[in-house]
């Protein structure tokens, strides 16, 4: 894959806020939650999407997984737009679930949908919706522990109303950053939903997902030319002496920028997207992770360290960062692990060989993606699609 900044189309979910109507076919779909979703009454429309409360949602008892939004839109066809080319914006996923990640990451909640069911518009104007004869209800890999690894997702009040200036503020940005941000906001998604049964996959994609960011943020901000000759200097003279400068720039940009400085992309993006502390959090200082850059600097390479072990030497995650965090002294889980050291089996781990707990890492992480979300809709030129 080369250069982030290289595709140019816009993620699918993205595209039909160009196009045009097609108001005889659609799609409707339930997303499912454990969260309450509070901010909006009846039916909303934002762009091509409509959102509608599930009533039966409002009876039901949260914190288990439940139909809470309707989700639907009419296709819509391009208006003389190329279509995409290559695999360069490949997300992976279809329209409605680009749009499910998106709203799982802006809400904070865990967010997923069923199969999409057609509907069709009548020429008396009724709509009919077409039910799917094998319909796959989402569910959540199940937890073998008495409290949950992320305490208070299940159950979270998420006011709707946030959602909509993110999602008006797409069709502004560059095509490759709506790629970017799905890609993103899709780990972060399954980071949630598979976190109380897969805690280990759901370190893996936190960290993946601000990769995701940091990669995208570096494409912008970055000369990969002068990273080339810093990082790799041989090579780059080699490369210069084969076919002078642009020959050295387009090997930075396609073949050269997964490589550079991949850590240290990764601690500069969360430096500066770094997010406020929870709202809700122990009051207990020995249960507070430090919130300082200099020291969130040094918990944060700890965890890219872990998750780059796991990934190239097969080594598993300490034990303790995959169960329930700790209790702090005033009966608030705690952001840290506080005692010496930490066991299972015949293998101990020393405090300070675990960074933090997963629920705090998950706070950081959807902090820093809506940061980086929020800069780049204020930097966009894009015409405005809202409304």
């Amino acid at each position: 894959m080369g250069d982030p900044s290289s595709i140019d189309q816009p993620a699918w979910s993205v595209r039909l806020w160009r196009y045009l109507d097609d108001s005889h076919r659609g799609w409707v779909n339930l997303l499912y939650s454990d969260a309450q979703i509070a901010g909006i009454d009846g039916t909303q429309t934002i762009g091509p999407y409509r959102f509608t409360l599930v009533d039966e949602a409002a009876g039901q008892r949260s914190g288990r997984l439940r139909p809470v939004l309707e989700l639907a839109s009419w296709f819509r066809q391009p208006n003389q737009q190329p279509a995409a080319s290559g695999s360069a914006g490949w997300t992976g996923l279809s329209i409605h679930q680009e749009v499910a990640a998106l709203a799982s990451l802006v809400l904070g909640v865990r967010l997923r949908g069923d199969d999409p069911r057609p509907r069709y518009r009548q020429q008396d104007g009724s709509v009919t919706i077409h039910e799917v004869a094998a319909q796959v209800i989402p569910s959540a890999p199940s937890s073998p522990w008495s409290s949950p690894i992320l305490p208070g997702l299940a159950g979270r009040m998420a006011d709707f109303g946030s959602l909509r200036p993110y999602l008006e503020s797409l069709p502004r940005l560059a095509p490759h950053h709506t790629v970017q941000l799905v890609r993103a906001a899709r780990q972060y998604a399954d980071a949630l939903w598979m976190a109380e049964g897969e805690p280990e996959l759901a370190w893996l994609m936190l960290v993946s997902a601000v990769e995701v960011a940091a990669t995208a943020h570096q494409a912008a901000t970055e000369d990969y030319a002068l990273l080339v000759k810093k990082s790799f200097p041989r090579s780059a003279e080699a490369l210069i002496a084969t076919g002078g400068e642009s020959l050295l720039a387009e090997a930075a940009a396609n073949e050269f920028y997964r490589l550079l400085r991949a850590t240290g992309r990764f601690l500069a993006f969360a430096k500066k997207f770094l997010p406020d502390p929870p709202d809700e959090r122990t009051t207990d200082p020995a249960g507070q992770l430090p919130w300082s850059k200099t020291k969130m600097e040094a918990v944060l390479r700890q965890v890219y360290e872990l998750r780059s072990v796991r990934l190239h030497a097969g080594t598993a995650f300490p034990w303790p960062l995959l169960i329930p965090p700790p209790t702090a002294g005033d009966g608030l889980p705690s952001e840290v692990f506080t005692q010496d050291t930490y066991g299972s089996g015949d293998t101990t781990w020393p405090a300070t060989e675990l960074p933090m707990t997963l629920a705090v890492f998950a706070h950081l992480v959807r902090g820093m993606l809506l940061r980086w979300w929020d800069t780049l809709a204020g930097e966009a030129t894009g015409p405005d699609s809202s409304g």
